[in-house]
C-alpha cells in the first residue's frame, strides 16, 4: 500500500512538473508574440537608467514631442525629444536638413539606399546583407529603439526585391515604416507589429501595394496616423487622397513635418498628407 502511495506521488508530481513546464512554455511564446507597438514602457532619464511605464507618465508632464519630417519618396527625418536623429530610405534628391544619428535602408533600390547623400557619419542599418540574408536589428540610441521585420518588395513584374520594415519607439510612439512593401502582410507580421502610432505605408499604387491592399492594410493595424509615402509628385498623392477620402479621414498639411505627442494623437485613423496642398502640380 505504501508502495502504491509512492507510486502515486511521483505520478502527481511528474503531472505537476508537466503543467509548470506547460505554463512556462505559454508564457515563453506570448513573450514571443509581444507585439512591437503596443504600448509598453520608455526610457526613463539618463540619470534613472530605468524604464517607465507609458501609463505611468503624468498628463501634467509638459509634453515631450516626437517630430517627422518627411524629405521625399520614402525618406523621413525622425527627431525624438532627446535629440536623437534617424532618416529613412535616403533619396540623393532629397537629403536631409542635418547628420542624423543613425540611417535605416529596407531595400536597396536606388531611390532608398543613397546612405553617402546623408551628412555626417551616421550609423547605417540594413535589414539584408548584400547577398539577402536576413540581419535582425535590435538596437537603442540614446532615446529611440529600433527593431526590424523581413518583408518582401518589387512589384508584380519583377522577381520580388528583399524589403525591411523598421519599427521606431521613443516618448511612448510606435512608428513604423513599411519600406517598399508589395504583399498584404502575413498574420504572423500583423500580430507582430501591433497596432503602430503612426504608419509609413507606399501609396503609388503601381510598384508596391495596390489601392485596396493600402487599405487592407490601414484597416488591419489600425495606426492613430497613415503618412503616405512612396510617391514623387502630387497627382500621385492627389489619386490616392480621392480613393481613400471616404473610407479614413484626410488632413493634408503644406508643411512637410509633424510634430507628436501621445496626448495628441487621433482618433479614429487619420490620414496626413505632408508637404501637399490642394492645387501643387
Amino acid at each position: 500500500m505504501l508502495r502504491s502511495f509512492a507510486r502515486v506521488r511521483r505520478a502527481c508530481s511528474l503531472h505537476q512538473a508537466s503543467l509548470l513546464i506547460l505554463v512556462v512554455s505559454l508564457a515563453g511564446s506570448a513573450m514571443a508574440a509581444e507585439s512591437l507597438c503596443e504600448p509598453g514602457f520608455v526610457r526613463g532619464p539618463e540619470s534613472t537608467l530605468r524604464p517607465i511605464p507609458v501609463a505611468a507618465i503624468s498628463p501634467e508632464t509638459t509634453p515631450r514631442v516626437v517630430t517627422i519630417q518627411w524629405l521625399g519618396h520614402s525618406s523621413f527625418l525622425i527627431i525624438t525629444p532627446g535629440g536623437t536623429t534617424a532618416v529613412t530610405d535616403p533619396h540623393s534628391w532629397q537629403p536631409s536638413p542635418l547628420p542624423p544619428d543613425v540611417v535605416t535602408i529596407s531595400n536597396d533600390h536606388p531611390t532608398h539606399n543613397q546612405a553617402r547623400s546623408v551628412p555626417g557619419s551616421a550609423r547605417v542599418l540594413r535589414g539584408r546583407t548584400p547577398q539577402g540574408e536576413w540581419i535582425e536589428v535590435n538596437i537603442v540610441i540614446g532615446d529611440l529603439s529600433i527593431k526590424s521585420l523581413p518583408s518582401s518588395g518589387g512589384n508584380a513584374t519583377e522577381i520580388p526585391a528583399q524589403n525591411t520594415i523598421f519599427v521606431f519607439r521613443t516618448e511612448g510612439l510606435c512608428i513604423v515604416h513599411l519600406g517598399n512593401l508589395r504583399r498584404p502582410l502575413s498574420d504572423e507580421q500583423r500580430q507582430h507589429l501591433g497596432h503602430p502610432d503612426v504608419l509609413m505605408i507606399p501609396i503609388d499604387g503601381h510598384w508596391t501595394l495596390s489601392y485596396d491592399h493600402i487599405a487592407l492594410t490601414i484597416m488591419q493595424l489600425r495606426p492613430a496616423i497613415v503618412l503616405p509615402m512612396h510617391y514623387d509628385f502630387p497627382e500621385h498623392a492627389r489619386h490616392f487622397i480621392q480613393f481613400i477620402k471616404d473610407s479614413v479621414p484626410v488632413r493634408t498639411l503644406r508643411e512637410a513635418m509633424v510634430k507628436l505627442t501621445r496626448a495628441t494623437l487621433p482618433s479614429p485613423t487619420e490620414v496626413a498628407v505632408l508637404g501637399y496642398h490642394e492645387g501643387d502640380r
